[in-house]
């Protein structure tokens, strides 16, 4: 059995996007998502309509805790699901939510700055220090896409599960949080500013896009 592969320190799932293209995209917000989840600040639910999710805003003591670890974009956009008691459904979302999400990438790209991955005069410039962190994604990659190659469960869950869904390497539609990625991003990719590049970059090009669209029945579609 493979040993797991760490996921890299002090970058998140969502931060991939900006590091690795220099931009923010839909893929980076789901995963986000995920992430809050996984980390107790959301819940994801399932309704009774084919293809509608709940999202509930977790509050409580015991989560006050933990508000420390929150990056400011996580913030905000956790501020936005609140918007409407903290409960909305993705289908209300999908209406609405175009401002929470274009203020949460501003936030992002903010914070890639400060961190030294984009330049301060041209945001969609990356640095080299980025370029040499976009190596390491990179690797991580292909350490995880070989453990779900090789059947490994452990992709399924814990702090590798949103790296996975980020890359497109999960398409099992039997996994919830597979198919709430899914249609995250089939609710917002065409809002303005959204779409996702086309072409990709080549040199993030492999046998399967890293940060394009993924074909289908390959992953999800960034």
């Amino acid at each position: 059995m493979d040993a797991v592969p760490a996921a890299i320190e002090g970058l998140r799932p969502g931060q991939t996007g900006v590091v690795v293209l220099g931009r923010v995209i839909i893929g980076d917000i789901a995963v986000t998502l995920v992430d809050l989840a996984q980390r107790g600040f959301l819940r994801v639910e399932e309704t009774t309509d084919p293809g509608d999710w709940r999202l509930t805003v977790v509050t409580g003591t015991a989560i006050k805790r933990q508000q420390p670890s929150l990056l400011d974009y996580e913030k905000r956009l956790l501020g936005g699901l609140s918007e409407d008691g903290g409960e909305p459904r993705l289908s209300s979302l999908a209406a609405r939510f175009g401002k929470a999400l274009d203020e949460t990438r501003k936030v992002l790209i903010r914070d890639a700055v400060h961190q030294g991955w984009l330049r301060h005069l041209r945001h969609d410039q990356r640095t080299a220090e980025a370029e040499e962190l976009a190596g390491h994604v990179r690797s991580f990659r292909r350490d995880l896409r070989r453990l779900v190659a090789d059947g490994d469960q452990r992709a399924l869950s814990g702090q590798l599960l949103p790296y996975a869904l980020r890359f497109g390497l999960l398409s099992d539609q039997g996994t919830p949080l597979v198919r709430f990625t899914q249609a995250w991003v089939r609710a917002f990719a065409e809002l303005p500013g959204w779409a996702p590049p086309k072409p990709a970059r080549p040199e993030y090009v492999s046998d399967q896009p890293l940060f394009g669209e993924v074909p289908p029945g390959a992953g999800m579609m960034w």
